[in-house]
C-alpha cells in the first residue's frame, strides 16, 4: 500500500511538472499561431491520405518506413520510479519489488498509447498498399511486442554498462524485425521475434527479486525524468544553449534597415531564441502547406504568415518601447 501511494504521488508530480513546462512554453499566442493551424492541417491531411489523394505515399519503399520506425524505437527510454530516499529501504525488498512492478505497468501503458498513435499514423499507408483492418491490427500488435522487447533489452544493457556495439546490435535486430513485418515475411518475423523475446527473458531474469544495480537505476530514472523539461526548454529558447560560434555576430551599420531604432529592433528580435525558433517552425510549415494543400487553400498560408508577422511586430514594438534603454534614447532624441 505504501509503495502504491508513493508511485502515484511521484507520477502525479511528474505529470504536473511536465504540464507546467508545456504551459510555460506554449502560451495562447503559440497555440493560436502554431499548434491550432498545425492540428487543422494535420487532420485534413490525414483524412486526405485515407481518401487516397496522396498516392505517392504508397510508392515509398518499406525500407524507408522501417528506418523511420527504427529511429522512433531508438528514442524509446525506460526507467523505474525509485528515488534516492528509497535506498534506505533496500532491505525491504517487497517495497522495491512493488515499485518496479508499478513502473513496468506504467511503461507498458505508455507504450500502448505511443505505438497506438504510430499505428494510427501508419494505418492509411498500409491500407493504400492493400492491407485490410485485421492485418493492420495484427501488424500493430507484433510491432508493439517487438518495440517492448527492444526497450526492455536496451534498459538492461544500459544498467550493465554494455558496449555500444551490443546496443546497436539490438537496434539492428529490431530494424530487421520491423522490415520483416512490413514486407509480410512470416518466417523472418517469427525468427527475429523469437530472438528478441529470448534476449528479453535472459537479461531480465531476477530483476524483480534482486537489486544489484539499484543505484544505477536511480541515476537513469532521474536523467530520463529531467530530459523532457531540458529538451523542451532548450529547444524553445527558454534556456539558451552554450554557443560554439566561431565567427562574430552579424553587426550591420547602425542605419542598415532605415533607422537606428528599426535596425536595433530587428537585431534584438531575431537574436532572441524564442522569436527565432517561432519562425524556424512556421516557415517550413508554411512551405509544406503550400505544397500539400489544394487549390485556393494555398492563398490562406501567406495571409496567415503576414498576420503572424504583424502581430509579432506589434507586440515586440510595445515590449521594446517599455524598455528603459529605448526610453532613454527617445528622451535624448526629444531633447
Amino acid at each position: 500500500m505504501i509503495a502504491k501511494r508513493l508511485f502515484w504521488m511521484r507520477v502525479s508530480r511528474y505529470i504536473k511538472q511536465q504540464w507546467k513546462t508545456v504551459r510555460l512554453i506554449v502560451d495562447w499566442t503559440i497555440f493560436l499561431y502554431g499548434v491550432l493551424p498545425l492540428l487543422i492541417w494535420a487532420g485534413y491531411s490525414y483524412w486526405q491520405v485515407w481518401e487516397g489523394n496522396f498516392p505517392w505515399l504508397g510508392d515509398i519503399p518499406y525500407f524507408l518506413w522501417a528506418l523511420l520506425i527504427g529511429w522512433f524505437m531508438w528514442q524509446d527510454r525506460m526507467f523505474v520510479w525509485i528515488e534516492r530516499a528509497d535506498l534506505i529501504l533496500v532491505s525491504n525488498r517487497s517495497m522495491i519489488r512493488d515499485l518496479k512492478r508499478y513502473s513496468v505497468w506504467y511503461q507498458l501503458t505508455q507504450h500502448v498509447i505511443q505505438y497506438g498513435c504510430y499505428l494510427l499514423l501508419l494505418a492509411p499507408i498500409l491500407y493504400v498498399k492493400g492491407r485490410d483492418v485485421g492485418e493492420i491490427l495484427a501488424f500493430g500488435a507484433a510491432l508493439f511486442l517487438l518495440a517492448w522487447c527492444h526497450v526492455w533489452v536496451q534498459y538492461h544493457l544500459r544498467l550493465r554498462h554494455a558496449h555500444l556495439m551490443k546496443r546497436f546490435l539490438i537496434v539492428l535486430l529490431a530494424f530487421v524485425g520491423v522490415y520483416a513485418l512490413l514486407i509480410e515475411s512470416i518466417l523472418l518475423s517469427v525468427l527475429i521475434g523469437s530472438i528478441m523475446v529470448t534476449f528479453a527473458l535472459y537479461v531480465g531474469e531476477g530483476w524483480m527479486s534482486k537489486h544489484p544495480s539499484v543505484g544505477r537505476e536511480i541515476e537513469i530514472g532521474e536523467r530520463e525524468r529531467a530530459s523532457f523539461d531540458r529538451v523542451l526548454l532548450t529547444t524553445s529558447g527558454a534556456i539558451e544553449k552554450t554557443s560554439e560560434r566561431k565567427r562574430p555576430l552579424y553587426r550591420p551599420r547602425p542605419n542598415r534597415f532605415g533607422t537606428v531604432r528599426r535596425t536595433m529592433a530587428l537585431l534584438m528580435y531575431f537574436r532572441t531564441p524564442s522569436h527565432r525558433n517561432l519562425w524556424f517552425r512556421l516557415i517550413p510549415l508554411g512551405i509544406t502547406s503550400v505544397i500539400l494543400l489544394p487549390s485556393w487553400f494555398k492563398i490562406v498560408v501567406p495571409i496567415y504568415l503576414l498576420y503572424v508577422a504583424y502581430q509579432e511586430q506589434t507586440s515586440f514594438t510595445r515590449e521594446m518601447e517599455r524598455h528603459p534603454f529605448f526610453q532613454s534614447i527617445q528622451e535624448r532624441g526629444s531633447s
